[in-house]
Formats: structure tokens, C-alpha cells, sequence
């Protein structure tokens, strides 16, 4: 049995002979090229080459974004449109609309700027990488400027994707096919990367992070306009899919129960994965997800979307789902088939001990009995600091151990409380863990027990902060004032506290992104009523926390609910934003003088960043005078002690109670 129908078998659910260990090494093989670093075996060799070597089945779900045949080819990553092998079709755009390109050098960055100018307005879009991400080995491009800034540019997209022509590519898609041969599944792409739907379309490739909530509450019939328009798009590359000589198709990508909250994902994604599944799986062709984070209140959701594959799946201790759960939930079922269940933070040094993976690996056997529906892959992908070695001792245990079907217990089956004891060093406890539910009422919530407004006139200013009316909230605040109230008690007893509750909330999963942000512009808009009158108070001077995203990383989202928890509970937040130099934290450490530095590393290249502003803190004299909270993704306590941080904050609520300590002492 080959590689190719060993995996494709397991896909489909069939009992196979071993379970394949799969590693995704691109990011890894493209820092070390650049930076001369491979092992001297592997030097010159493509990714390619060095799985075959290894005799490791070709990855080959995520496509080679940076390795188009021409520059054009991927021109308008901005607007989620390639021209690459791993797509079987090809794109138009209508007649009407006229493209001019231009390429924008600096020595921090190579950026290519894309005008379309259509008849119902112009959409302006930036692309392109720095040299940080080119160390890091980044595999695809960022969007510096997305296509929707306002209200206004809607229409315009609409005209752009509302006559967007697709076409058949097969024969580009069949000779790349050809190439991967029978060592590996060629993957196929769906519109975007991994765009689930039209909504999921403009929420990863044309809004900003954090933008996406906002203009879905407040632009609800220019974004189902948008919608609409791309609806046909999507109907043709279900169709020339669905006729296409793929075994599978990567359709959804980067859902996380926090970014794709439950009631979205239910509401706006899942209609269209099943459409794609309904059209695919007569023909044979599996649908694919990457979902890559946080999805313990996604997970009966993926199940029932039409979801074939979960690549990428990263359990506890990176996130709180273990594999246990993962595998009983999905694999066991029968529902759908993993793809990967091997934390990347096993992989590095920083962040584990070569005993915490053999630990986690002991663990795995004796719990996915009998190894059905599991292909073993790293979650997400091998960092550049990967040990090489532990990719290899990875492979020797699913050699060794991986036969099928699996009697539960490995070599050295672990208890419960041992597991425990290992990921404690990794990560806060699982009790942390949260199982998101739909949106509650929050006002209604918060208000039970309360006693009514005349007894508690701060109660209706709290149930407007949490339904993020600010409107409202303005003009109540402004009526408050006039009938005597102080501006102070306003703040604190109504609006600050509201922030504490949803905080709460947010940490425990029963509220999402949407009601944060809505609550925290409710909140900015009426300090503008109250600061006036707040101006003359004499009062403690708050916690000043300086914060931004270190060199090299270009995720803000984690930061920015950060940013927006920290001022909600009236703290002094000041954001140097993303990307932001060793030196430049430290110059502002000295303007500032802050109390607390906040650092965010959303990636394992760029967490050595941490250590260097560390160690330059020390350098400059500043380190006593300042504590240090660090978070992201790939961070953790093991990590935060090693570098010498005062915290380590797992999410944006963690953030507040540790930063409350951090300045208390409690």
C-alpha cells in the first residue's frame, strides 16, 4: 500500500495497516534554507526531497503561496484570487474593471499595491512581506491594506466579484497531481484561503481582524449585498471542483471557537461546507478543514458541517481540547478524520523537554485505541527552531507502535495524572477550559438580581455597555449628568463594571468577540460625554501597560482584545501595534514609563523576540522598574520562565487578572 491510498483509506474510514506519521515542514525547510542552517544531509534538497528521504508521505494540503510560476500569478492575494497549481480553476474579472499594479520597495518591506477601478468606486489593496517573515520562512504573503475600509466600498467589491468568471485549470492542477505522484494526497483549493463561505470570504480576505464585527453589526445590508455577489463565484467553483480530478479539497480554513464564534459559524459557514460536501462526495472528493486553534465549542459543529478531514488539529497543551476528546468526539464516532494531534510547541526546545513529547506520545497511544480515522501531523506546522530530531523519534514511535488496530497503551502508557503533571509545565491547568454556548442575553443577565433603577441608577448604563448600544448609552450618560449624578460613579460603577462582567464572560466562553468589541465602543464613545467632567477629579493614577506585537509577527487580533480588555477595566493601555523592534520597545519603556510591558507572540519564530526585549530591558537598566506579561499562541508558562517574564496570560480575560495581580501583588 502506498503512501497516497495508505491515507486516502484512512480519510475515508477504512481499517489500514499503520497509522502515517505526516509532518508539515515548508516553514521550517524555507527559514533554514535562507538562513544556511539546514542539516548538511539536507542542504540543497527541496521539501520534497527531504520527505522522500525521510520516506515520510508528502504534506501537500497547504498551498505554495510564494512559489508562483510568474509574479502575476498571485497579484491579487488581497482580493483571495490565485493562479497556482494547487487551484483547479482559473478567474476573469469583467471588462469594466481596470487593474494597475504597482511594486512599493522599502528596506523594511516589499509590498505590491493594487488599484481596481470599477464603476461604482476604486478598492485599493497592499500585499507583500518584510524581511522579518522572509527569515521566519513565511509561506504566504500579508495584507497590509484590506480592501474594505468603509461603508463606501462595498458596492464596489460587489461589482468586482458579481462578475467574476471562473474557468477550468485541469490541466495545471493534473500535472502538479502528477508530480506529487502516489507519495502524498494533492490537495485541491477552494475560493480565498480556505474561505468557507461568501460571509467567511469577507471576513478573512477583505476586512481587517478585528473590522469584520464591527461592519457586520453596523453595515448588516451593504455586507449581505456583498454576500449575494459572491454567491455566484462560489456556485461556479463548487461546479468545476465537483468535475476536477482531485481526491480532496481544503474548503475551510482557520476557524477557531473565539474568531468563528458558534452562532456564526453555524449561521453564515456551515450552510456552504455542506453544499460543497453535498456536491463533492458523489464524486468521490473529501472535504477538507484546517482548523487550527481553539474549537471546543466548534467541535459538534465541524462534525455536522459535511467536514471529512480536520487538518492541522493542535490539542491540549496548546489549546484545551485534549486528544482524548478530539479523537472520542470525532474519530471514535465515526464523524471525521484527524490530521495532525502533535502540538507544535512539542517540537522546540523553548517551549518543551524532549520528555514532555514523550510523554504527550505515551499519552496519545493508549487513548486513540483503535487509531482508526487518525493520521499523525503536526499542529500547525514545524517552526524553524524545530528539532529535527524529534520529527524523527515522532516517526520511530507510529512506526513502532502505529499498527493497527491499536490495543490502547503504548510502550509506556502514561496515567491521567502523570499527563497532567507534564502539560502543568506547559500551560495553566485544563480547568481553564471553557465550552462556549450561544450568546446570552447579557443585559437581562447581569440586570437578574439587581435591584430595580431607582434603587440602582447605574443598572441601565450597565445593560447598554453590554449590548454595545452606544447610542443610548451616550445619551443616558448625558441625562445622568444633568440630574446630578457624578461623572466618576458613572464610570465606575456602571460602565467599568459592565467591562468587568463581560470579561468574566469572555474568559468562560459565554460571550465573543462581537459583544467585546460592541461593548468597548459603547464604552470609548461616552468617555467622550464624561471626560469633560471627569477632568477635575483628583484620583489614583491608573495602571499604565504598554503593549504591541513583537519583530516579525503580523497577528493583532489576540493583542487588539487584549488592548480592549485592559482599557475596559479603566487601565491605561498604550498599543505600539504589531511588528514593533526590540529598540523601539525599549525607547518607549523610557517615554511612557509604564508598569507593565505587554509583549504578544503569535508565532514560534518570532517568540525568541521576547527573550531580546527581555534582555534588553536588562541592558538599558529598565528591567526592576517595569513587570513583563507575555501571550500568544505558541507561549507558555515553561517559556515564560525560561525568558524571565513577571506573567504569562493564556487570553484576553487571563490578561486583566494577571496584570490586577501583577500591580496588587494579589
Amino acid at each position: 500500500m502506498n503512501h497516497r491510498e495508505r491515507i486516502l483509506r484512512i480519510a475515508r474510514g477504512e481499517m489500514v495497516d499503520r497509522i502515517p506519521f505526516v509532518p508539515r515542514i515548508d516553514l521550517w525547510h524555507n527559514a533554514n534554507e535562507l538562513a544556511g542552517t539546514l542539516p548538511e544531509i539536507y542542504r540543497g534538497m527541496s521539501v520534497e526531497e527531504i520527505h522522500r528521504a525521510e520516506d515520510w508521505p508528502l504534506h501537500k494540503i497547504i498551498p505554495e503561496y510564494l512559489k508562483p510560476e510568474k509574479p502575476e500569478d498571485i497579484h491579487h492575494r488581497a482580493m483571495g484570487l490565485y493562479l497556482l497549481k494547487e487551484f483547479p480553476y482559473d478567474f476573469e474579472f469583467s471588462p469594466d474593471v481596470d487593474i494597475v499594479v504597482n511594486d512599493e520597495v522599502t528596506d523594511d518591506e516589499v509590498m505590491t499595491h493594487v488599484e481596481y477601478h470599477t464603476p461604482k468606486g476604486v478598492i485599493s489593496v497592499r500585499h507583500g512581506y518584510t524581511a522579518e517573515m522572509k527569515a521566519a520562512g513565511a509561506s504566504i504573503t500579508w495584507v497590509k491594506e484590506h480592501a474594505i475600509k468603509g461603508r463606501e466600498d462595498y458596492a464596489a467589491c460587489a461589482h468586482i466579484f458579481g462578475n467574476l468568471r471562473l474557468k477550468p485549470a485541469y490541466e495545471r492542477f493534473e500535472n502538479w497531481k502528477a508530480s506529487v505522484g502516489e507519495d502524498g494526497v494533492a490537495h485541491g483549493q477552494g475560493l480565498g484561503i480556505g474561505c468557507s463561505s461568501p460571509m467567511h470570504f469577507i471576513q478573512k480576505t477583505l476586512l481587517g481582524s478585528t473590522d469584520f464585527y464591527i461592519h457586520y453589526h453596523d453595515f448588516e445590508r451593504e455586507m449581505r449585498m456583498l454576500a449575494e455577489a459572491l454567491e455566484e463565484p462560489y456556485n461556479q467553483v463548487i461546479r468545476i471542483l465537483a468535475g476536477s480530478p482531485c481526491d480532496a479539497v481544503l474548503w475551510s480554513a482557520n476557524v477557531d471557537d473565539m474568531i468563528t464564534y458558534p452562532e456564526l459559524y453555524e449561521k453564515e459557514f456551515m450552510p456552504w461546507i455542506r453544499k460543497a460536501h453535498d456536491a463533492f462526495a458523489p464524486r468521490g472528493i473529501l472535504v477538507v478543514q484546517h482548523p487550527d486553534g481553539e474549537n471546543k465549542g466548534l467541535m459538534d459543529l465541524i462534525a455536522r458541517s459535511g467536514v471529512d478531514v480536520a487538518d492541522a488539529v493542535t490539542p491540549y497543551p496548546m489549546t484545551k481540547v485534549t486528544i482524548d476528546e478530539y479523537y472520542d468526539r470525532w474519530c471514535r464516532s465515526g464523524k471525521l478524520t484527524i490530521h495532525g494531534g502533535i502540538p507544535e510547541m512539542l517540537l522546540v526546545e523553548e517551549s518543551s523537554t524532549r520528555e514532555d513529547l514523550k510523554a504527550f506520545l505515551d499519552h496519545l497511544f493508549n487513548v486513540i485505541a483503535p487509531g482508526t480515522r487518525f493520521i499523525a501531523s503536526i499542529g500547525d506546522t514545524s517552526p524553524p527552531n524545530t528539532d529535527f530530531d524529534r520529527l524523527r523519534y515522532i516517526e520511530e514511535r507510529f512506526q513502532k507502535e502505529g499498527l493497527l488496530p491499536l490495543a490502547g497503551g503504548g510502550a509506556d502508557a502514561i496515567s491521567k495524572e502523570r499527563m497532567e503533571q507534564a502539560a502543568a509545565r506547559l500551560t495553566p491547568s485544563e480547568d481553564s477550559g471553557r465550552l462556549p454556548a450561544e450568546s446570552p442575553d447579557l443585559a437581562a443577565e447581569t440586570a437578574a438580581g439587581m435591584p430595580e433603577l431607582e434603587e440602582d441608577p447605574f443598572a441601565l448604563i450597565r445593560s447598554e455597555v453590554l449590548e454595545g448600544d452606544h447610542e443610548r448609552l451616550k445619551s443616558d450618560v448625558r441625562d445622568m449628568l444633568d440630574r446630578g449624578y457624578a461623572a466618576r460613579d458613572i464610570l465606575n460603577q456602571g460602565m467599568l463594571s459592565a467591562m468587568e462582567v463581560l470579561g468574566e464572560k469572555f474568559t468562560d466562553g459565554t460571550v465573543f468577540i462581537p459583544e467585546v468589541l460592541l461593548a468597548a465602543r459603547a464604552l470609548n464613545e461616552a468617555l467622550t460625554v464624561l471626560e469633560p467632567h471627569l477632568a477635575g477629579d483628583v484620583v489614583e493614577t491608573p495602571t499604565k501597560i504598554l503593549i504591541g506585537t513583537v519583530r516579525g509577527d503580523l497577528h493583532d487580533i489576540g493583542k487588539n482584545m487584549v488592548v480592549t480588555m485592559l482599557k475596559g477595566v479603566g487601565m491605561d493601555v498604550v498599543d505600539l501595534g504589531i511588528n514593533v523592534k526590540v529598540d523601539d520597545f525599549v525607547k518607549k519603556v523610557v517615554e511612557e514609563k509604564p508598569d507593565i510591558l505587554g509583549l504578544s507572540a503569535l508565532l514560534t519564530t518570532t517568540m525568541p523576540q521576547i527573550r531580546s526585549v527581555i534582555n534588553a530591558l536588562t541592558e538599558a537598566g529598565l528591567r526592576e522598574q517595569i513587570k513583563v506579561m507575555i501571550g500568544g499562541a505558541p507561549v507558555n508558562q515553561k517559556f515564560a520562565d525560561d525568558v524571565g517574564a513577571d506573567g504569562y496570560a493564556h487570553d484576553a480575560g487571563a490578561a486583566v487578572t494577571l496584570a490586577k495581580r501583577l500591580i496588587t501583588g494579589k
